[in-house]
């Protein structure tokens, strides 16, 4: 059996993984509203320059730097106006979003100024103050996104700036899901971790199918496996991956592909298995659905996502006790009077001494607002640093 490995040791075997597999998929293009949470599959580089003109980047009065107070107020304009001339010793009146008048170079603030009698004063300016270049934005073969970027809300806006309709992306990630153990496939307990994983797998905007379930069967496990690997792009299991007797999912991974790792130092989750099935990253979770919540979300979301979780800083309530110490413990914690309160703390789940075994079984025990991950016994009253899940 191979040995243990650390959750930074895991991290990075994921990094690699995905190096190699995450952008091995066709493109497409799709609308923009469409695209958000989406990778680029192209570079996009501007056709031409942003701003258009120079704008006044605020409410006040635009004139020439030169010129020296006290200035005639001539007229005014607004966002929307046509281009206007101003001559030597004048002002205008702009509104931010305002062309700005030919002849001007600096924009003065409105709560900056002094007028009296259609006459300008206020303080000394620098040229293109307060002046949204011609340009500045961008210019035509400027480089906007990289391929790979992932599209925010904010993306789409400057893609719809650009005059791009439809978006070149790659197509949604397809990922197979296959649930072992005789008593998930003769229906005697409920298959959580199927649905824990398609719900996963939605936020993380990728599509997933429930392939099925196979009995604690060798043979079956592997034939089935096999034949998921040919249809999606990656295949998800569950159960079978700990050191039992039918546990032997991670052997059928190292007979028929590679296996990365199996079993990560953290607790709950360690019983996780990553490999590779003919060309296909393979993600073993734990049969225990906040075991293999637990694999997803310190370990296998890395593969789907760089973005890290928000975190918060918070005292916890609870005196906590690790019963070993070479390991990485996630401590799942409801957020109380601003305070982080162990879920399986308030379920009786424990008394001090964090027990994982039983942790791991209780899918309540996960429904919670975040989690704190930790090394050493912590005291009531610690600040501790909560990775929340919104």
């Amino acid at each position: 059996m191979k040995k243990i490995i650390t959750l930074k040791e895991a991290l990075e075997k994921i990094k690699q993984l995905k190096t190699t597999y995450y952008f091995k998929r066709e493109s497409e293009h799709v609308s923009i509203p469409d695209s958000v949470g989406r990778e680029l599959s192209e570079d996009i580089v501007a056709d031409y320059l942003s701003p258009v003109f120079d704008i006044s980047a605020m409410d006040g009065f635009a004139f020439r730097c030169e010129d020296k107070y006290p200035l005639k107020i001539s007229g005014s304009v607004y966002a929307g106006d046509s281009i206007v001339k101003i001559n030597r010793g004048e002002a205008m009146a702009i509104a931010t979003g305002a062309i700005l008048p030919e002849g001007a170079d600096t924009v003065l603030k409105i709560e900056d100024s002094e007028v009296r009698k259609s006459l300008l004063n206020g303080k000394k300016l620098k040229t293109w103050e307060n002046v949204f270049r011609k340009g500045s934005d961008y210019h035509a073969g400027d480089m906007i996104f990289e391929k790979n970027h992932r599209i925010m809300p904010q993306s789409v806006a400057l893609l719809y700036s650009l005059g791009i309709e439809r978006v070149p992306v790659y197509k949604k990630i397809r990922a197979g899901i296959i649930s072992t153990g005789t008593e998930i496939f003769n229906g005697m307990i409920k298959n959580t971790n199927a649905v824990l994983i398609q719900g996963f797998m939605k936020e993380m905007g990728c599509e997933s199918t429930f392939v099925g379930a196979v009995q604690d069967d060798y043979i079956k496990t592997k034939t089935m496996l096999l034949e998921v690997c040919k249809k999606f792009d990656v295949v998800f299991t569950t159960g079978g991956v700990s050191v039992g007797e039918r546990d032997f999912v991670a052997d059928v991974i190292t007979e028929i592909g590679e296996i990365l790792f199996h079993r990560v130092a953290i607790k709950p989750g360690k019983p996780l298995a990553v490999g590779i099935v003919k060309g296909i990253p393979v993600f073993s979770l734990p049969g225990k659905p906040t075991g293999a919540l637990t694999a997803l979300e310190i370990v296998v979301r890395s593969y789907f996502t760089d973005l890290p979780r928000a975190t918060h800083e918070l005292m916890i309530n609870e005196d906590v006790m690790l019963p070993e110490k070479d390991f990485e413990y996630i401590l799942f914690v409801k957020i109380v009077n601003n305070k982080a309160s162990s879920m399986g703390r308030q379920m009786k789940l424990f008394d001090r001494e964090y027990n994982t075994a039983i942790i791991s079984a209780s899918p309540r025990s996960a429904v919670v607002e975040g989690y704190v991950i930790t090394n050493r016994d912590i005291g009531k009253g610690e600040l501790v640093n909560v990775y929340l899940f919104n």
